[in-house]
């Protein structure tokens, strides 16, 4: 009982200053537009990925948007559209080229290409020969850039020279159904805290999908598009070969828009497992902050001891109050939907952890694609 209290104490400890850091991210203040003049210029990669409807698209659009108010002259747009979409998809991209003329949006519209196992790598694959910038930005599709985000990444790689990218670190702000808790969940709980800590410590060898600032030229010498694309943590390979990598000061967030609960609970295993692949030591390490495993332990080997079961309700319970003062902290909304997912979370995180360990495999999307390690080979260009 003395050791299980102790692991929740540390536990605890660790989320006080989790907490400590999602507060003090959210305060901080990206600069102006125009802090400093504009000496490179700067493509912006955005592969689409399959939607399901029109709401759908317009929620992805509003987050490219926000790039699209941060660029200027000599900067560019590339889109990867999927082709059965592009009708969904034609009368933003018009309306963006009418609002944003001094911004060139170059819309590659094709069935999406496979000659890479990763389907993001794929798109970007496609769209990189077209860029001619200095300045190379990847980003997910559902992003959303704070005022002052893409300058605050240009003065951040401009001020190191010796490092290879600027990664950001990412919260989620808004979930559109109740299945979408269980990503901000993921993301808010678990990931965003680690991250912002791995900021203050120096630089690090990898980096995330929500931003990735890098030179191309950097690119170009360093990177290959076959090892990119056969692995299934892009990002991190990505930042392991342009190591050292700083970790942003600026917080981009992401919209959570899984709205079935199935595909979500898909989505925190590929999460889990691609840590455990990428950094196996670090996922192992995890059982730290995962005392609820003690004390489910101790209640199945003694199950009259009513002191265990009262030690088991009260990690729950610390462990929930943690859940929604993150979520909180982080500015997360969602809809009361949601609520069984947080009540639930504490079960959960502890499920998906020790199912990573399993040999189960990993679907990106589509369940006839799965992943039993962490890299795939090349497949034949198709289309």
């Amino acid at each position: 009982m003395i050791f299980l209290g102790a692991w929740s104490g540390v536990s605890l400890c660790w989320w006080g200053i989790a907490i400590k850091l999602v507060h003090a991210a959210r305060r901080r203040r990206s600069p102006g537009a125009d802090a400093r003049p504009r000496t490179e210029s700067l493509t912006v990669f955005k592969p689409l990925p399959p939607v399901d409807d029109a709401a759908t698209v317009q929620r992805l659009a509003g987050a490219i948007r926000t790039f699209l108010q941060q660029l200027g002259p000599g900067d560019d747009l590339r889109l990867g559209v999927p082709e059965a979409q592009a009708t969904l998809w034609l009368p933003t991209l018009d309306q963006w080229r009418r609002e944003f003329p001094s911004v060139p949006v170059h819309a590659v519209v094709r069935p999406p290409p496979d000659q890479r196992a990763n389907p993001k790598v794929a798109w970007l694959e496609h769209l990189a020969p077209g860029s001619r910038a200095t300045l190379w930005l990847w980003s997910d599709a559902d992003i959303l850039a704070p005022p002052g985000f893409l300058q605050q990444l240009r003065d951040e790689l401009a001020d190191a020279p010796a490092i290879g990218a600027v990664t950001a670190p990412y919260r989620v702000g808004e979930a559109r159904g109740g299945a979408g808790w269980l990503d901000a969940l993921f993301v808010n709980m678990e990931f965003l805290p680690g991250t912002l800590l791995l900021g203050r410590l120096g630089t690090v060898s990898l980096a995330f999908g929500a931003a990735v600032l890098f030179r191309a030229g950097d690119f170009h010498r360093r990177i290959s598009w076959d090892a990119l694309g056969a692995s299934l943590a892009d990002d991190h390979e990505l930042g392991r070969r342009l190591a050292p990598v700083r970790v942003s000061g600026a917080l981009a967030s992401t919209l959570a828009l899984e709205t079935r609960l199935g595909p979500a609970l898909r989505h925190l295993h590929r999460w889990q497992r691609t840590i455990r692949w990428c950094r196996p030591s670090g996922a192992a390490a995890l059982v730290v902050i995962l005392p609820l495993s003690g004390w489910l332990l101790r209640c199945a080997a003694a199950p009259g001891d009513h002191l265990s079961w009262i030690g088991l309700a009260g990690q729950y319970a610390a462990e929930l109050l943690v859940a929604a003062l993150l979520l909180h902290g982080a500015g997360f909304r969602g809809p009361c939907s949601g609520l069984p997912a947080l009540l639930a979370w504490p079960a959960v995180r502890l499920g998906v952890w020790l199912a990573s360990w399993l040999p189960i495999p990993v679907h990106w999307s589509a369940p006839g694609d799965p992943w039993t390690r962490p890299r795939k080979a090349r497949r034949p260009e198709a289309g």
